[in-house]
Protein backbone atom coordinates (compact mmCIF):
# COMPACT_ATOMS: atom_id res chain seq x y z
CA UNK A 1 0.00 0.00 0.00
CA UNK A 2 1.33 3.42 -0.92
CA UNK A 3 1.34 6.05 1.82
CA UNK A 4 2.85 7.01 5.14
CA UNK A 5 1.89 6.13 8.68
CA UNK A 6 2.13 9.26 10.82
CA UNK A 7 1.32 10.16 14.39
CA UNK A 8 -0.45 13.43 15.02
CA UNK A 9 -1.14 15.27 18.25
CA UNK A 10 -4.23 17.44 18.39
CA UNK A 11 -6.67 19.16 20.67
CA UNK A 12 -10.06 17.58 21.13
CA UNK A 13 -11.95 20.87 21.26
CA UNK A 14 -13.30 20.61 24.80
CA UNK A 15 -12.41 23.73 26.78
CA UNK A 16 -12.05 21.87 30.08
CA UNK A 17 -9.64 19.19 28.72
CA UNK A 18 -5.93 19.36 29.57
CA UNK A 19 -5.10 19.47 25.86
CA UNK A 20 -6.67 22.95 25.62
CA UNK A 21 -4.02 24.39 27.97
CA UNK A 22 -0.96 22.16 27.64
CA UNK A 23 0.47 21.32 24.17
CA UNK A 24 2.21 18.26 25.66
CA UNK A 25 -1.17 16.87 26.77
CA UNK A 26 -2.63 16.80 23.27
CA UNK A 27 -4.30 13.61 22.14
CA UNK A 28 -2.35 11.26 19.91
CA UNK A 29 -3.71 9.61 16.82
CA UNK A 30 -2.14 7.42 14.15
CA UNK A 31 -3.09 8.06 10.54
CA UNK A 32 -2.37 6.68 7.09
CA UNK A 33 -1.80 9.55 4.66
CA UNK A 34 -1.87 9.05 0.89
CA UNK A 35 -1.66 11.61 -1.91
CA UNK A 36 -4.48 10.77 -4.35
CA UNK A 37 -6.29 12.74 -7.05
CA UNK A 38 -4.41 15.95 -6.33
CA UNK A 39 -4.91 15.94 -2.58
CA UNK A 40 -3.77 14.23 0.58
CA UNK A 41 -6.18 11.74 2.08
CA UNK A 42 -5.85 10.78 5.75
CA UNK A 43 -7.43 7.79 7.45
CA UNK A 44 -7.39 7.28 11.20
CA UNK A 45 -5.87 3.92 12.13
CA UNK A 46 -7.19 1.94 15.04
CA UNK A 47 -4.52 0.22 17.15
CA UNK A 48 -5.68 -3.17 15.84
CA UNK A 49 -5.03 -2.09 12.23
CA UNK A 50 -1.68 -0.32 12.67
CA UNK A 51 0.59 -3.37 12.34
CA UNK A 52 -1.09 -4.57 9.14
CA UNK A 53 -1.02 -1.11 7.55
CA UNK A 54 2.64 -0.57 8.52
CA UNK A 55 3.49 -3.95 6.96
CA UNK A 56 1.61 -3.06 3.75
CA UNK A 57 3.41 0.30 3.48
CA UNK A 58 6.78 -1.42 4.09
CA UNK A 59 6.00 -4.01 1.40
CA UNK A 60 5.22 -1.23 -1.07
CA UNK A 61 8.53 0.46 -0.25
CA UNK A 62 10.42 -2.83 -0.74
CA UNK A 63 8.67 -3.28 -4.09
CA UNK A 64 9.81 0.15 -5.27
CA UNK A 65 13.35 -0.60 -4.14
CA UNK A 66 13.30 -3.68 -6.38
CA UNK A 67 11.74 -1.76 -9.27
CA UNK A 68 14.43 0.93 -9.01
CA UNK A 69 17.17 -1.72 -8.94
CA UNK A 70 15.73 -3.43 -12.03
CA UNK A 71 15.44 -0.07 -13.80
CA UNK A 72 19.11 0.68 -13.03
CA UNK A 73 20.11 -2.72 -14.49
CA UNK A 74 18.07 -2.16 -17.64
CA UNK A 75 19.49 1.34 -18.07
CA UNK A 76 23.05 0.04 -17.66
CA UNK A 77 22.31 -2.66 -20.24
CA UNK A 78 20.97 -0.10 -22.75
CA UNK A 79 24.05 2.06 -22.27
CA UNK A 80 26.34 -0.96 -22.75
CA UNK A 81 24.54 -1.89 -25.99
CA UNK A 82 24.88 1.69 -27.28
CA UNK A 83 28.64 1.66 -26.52
CA UNK A 84 29.04 -1.66 -28.32
CA UNK A 85 27.21 -0.33 -31.40
CA UNK A 86 29.44 2.77 -31.48
CA UNK A 87 32.57 0.62 -31.21
CA UNK A 88 31.35 -1.68 -34.00
CA UNK A 89 30.74 1.31 -36.29
CA UNK A 90 34.22 2.68 -35.58
CA UNK A 91 35.81 -0.69 -36.40
CA UNK A 92 33.95 -0.90 -39.71
CA UNK A 93 35.09 2.59 -40.69
CA UNK A 94 38.68 2.18 -39.56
Amino acid sequence: MRGSVVERRRRCGRSNCACARDPRARHRGTFLTVHLQGGTQAVHLRPDDQAAVRAAVAAYQRLWTLINALTACELADLRRQARERRRARRRRRG
